[in-house]
């Protein structure tokens, strides 16, 4: 049984057991995924370089009711675990923090179709959850496509779909993320990585099925929590420096101008956020090395690709300030095992997992490694995996 056949059955099971078997039964899917390079750009108008992850993610199964609710049950180690949502009458602070990002989508996909909704859920995921995985985007983009489904809809735009997932992480979830997340679980490709304009929204599949390397996932198991400060900190960091260079986005602005703002003598830049011109810096800099990652994969190119993944891991330490000491020494490690091409951290830091590009003849030797030196952590080797999808279940 494969990872995807496991994970369907037991959120069937999970379903059936809660709200009873019979026909109508439709399931989602969606990825979740690490990012190449390209961190903490995606909401600064830069680039990101995302890939899905294989056969890990998300599945929602469900049916159409006609009770007027939403009824939620999830195989997640929370509680509760279940939810039932009536919009007339329940309000937001009444929704476990879970359970919002099904029922924002839920919201965002009924005034996109509308349609009214009234749904049994459940949900499971094989996706370690606060691991800078996204789990969050697969679990948005998995449930829109499981209404899509069930409610026959078929005219709705991807971009769209994209942009309501992403609405219902801020509206109803608070955080404050940016779009890759919810574009890679809806448009990953198998063997491919997406490369994005986080500011017009164009994108790029750009090959990345290269049979002699593998991309090995380090989870810390250092739990992150990005409706917490410090994610909004930074963003919040970078739109005060955008508005003191009077351009919309840091993703407009190049090293030279960044420098020359900073380091101008007599410039008054005390109503500037503490720490505002590493922060910024790393931002421009990575926009810059996310356009060069994909010059070189595109090129074949794989020696640079690695170099640039670790000066995007130093970049996040020193000058972004979102590793933590579990993340650079599962990444040292990694630098200093042979057959390593390039390493760092993904996602949106504070813990979560690193990403290793290593030769297929090293990954034993650098499994070994990790489990030597970083005992708690666990990993997985994967390759680039396919976006979202719906399927109809078996009566």
């Amino acid at each position: 049984m494969t990872a995807l056949s496991s994970l369907q059955s037991k959120t069937s099971d999970l379903f059936n057991s809660k709200f009873g078997a019979g026909p109508g039964l439709k399931a989602g899917y969606a990825p979740g995924r690490v990012n190449l390079i390209g961190e903490h750009t995606d909401y600064n108008n830069g680039y990101v370089f995302p890939m899905a992850l294989a056969n890990i993610g998300t599945i929602a199964v469900g049916r159409m009711t006609k009770k007027g609710e939403i009824n939620i049950v999830s195989s997640a180690d929370v509680s509760p675990n279940s939810f039932q949502y009536k919009s007339v009458t329940t309000e937001l602070g009444d929704i476990p923090q879970w359970a919002r990002y099904v029922v924002g989508v839920v919201k965002c996909f009924e005034d996109l179709a509308n349609r009214k909704v009234s749904v049994d859920l459940a949900i499971s995921s094989n996706l370690p959850m606060g691991a800078g995985l996204s789990s969050s985007a697969s679990l948005e983009v998995a449930v829109f496509s499981l209404l899509e489904s069930l409610y026959d809809v078929t005219n709705i735009a991807k971009i769209d779909k994209i942009k309501a997932c992403q609405k219902a992480e801020h509206k109803y979830a608070n955080v404050p993320c940016g779009i890759m997340d919810q574009f890679i679980a809806t448009l990953g490709d198998v063997d491919h990585a997406l490369f994005i304009n986080c500011e017009t929204d164009d994108y790029e599949k750009v090959p990345f099925g290269d049979e002699s390397l593998l991309l090995v996932v380090t989870d810390t198991h250092k739990k992150h929590e990005l409706a917490g400060g410090e994610y909004a900190n930074r963003r919040a960091t970078c739109e005060a420096v955008a508005k003191s260079l009077g351009v919309p986005s840091l993703g407009e602005v190049s090293i030279d101008q960044l420098v020359k703002h900073f380091c101008t003598p007599g410039r008054d830049l005390s109503h500037l956020p503490d720490k505002a011109y590493p922060r910024s810096r790393h931002v421009v800099t990575e926009i810059d090395r996310a356009k060069k990652g994909k010059e070189c994969l595109v090129a074949g190119d794989v020696r640079l690709f690695g170099q640039l993944m670790n000066e995007s891991h130093k970049s996040l330490a020193d000058d972004y300030q979102v590793t933590c000491k579990e993340l650079d020494e599962v990444v040292q490690v990694a630098w200093e095992t042979e057959g390593v091409v390039g390493s760092r951290m993904t996602g949106g830091g504070f813990g979560g997992c690193a990403i290793t590009l290593v030769y297929r003849h090293a990954e034993q030797a650098l499994l070994d490694r990790l489990r030597e030196f970083c005992p708690y952590s666990s990993s997985f080797s994967t390759t680039a995996g396919r976006g979202a999808y719906s399927w109809d279940l078996p009566e």
